[in-house]
């Protein structure tokens, strides 16, 4: 299995595998401001400076993983990947990174 990610986010520290250890869906519009802005930090900042465009209206789905060097890490999806990852616990995915 692969999970793909389109930058080399810092939040992944050069890890090449992860292991899905939850799936939650979370809803983004109820954050603050400085809360909201906190998860844009973690969760979309690349190594390049650039951010993933965040979109804060309604649910998504939060995707836990425990890399190949011991580091957690969370990355989020849409909301419709809810299923498709829930029945994926356990399973370790191969990190790809698109644009390298």
């Amino acid at each position: 299995m692969e999970i793909k990610f389109n930058k080399n986010f810092i939040k992944l520290h050069n890890q090449t595998s992860a292991q899905l250890i939850d799936v939650k869906m979370v809803d983004l519009s109820c954050m603050n401001d400085d809360d909201f802005n906190e998860l844009k930090e973690y969760d979309c900042k690349a190594d390049d400076g650039s951010y993933y465009p965040l979109d804060r209206n309604g649910y998504c789905t939060l995707l836990i993983f425990l890399g190949n060097k011991n580091i957690v890490f969370q990355t989020i999806r849409k909301k419709e990947s809810f299923m498709k990852y829930y029945n994926q616990k356990g399973i370790v995915f191969d990190i790809y990174i698109t644009d390298k």
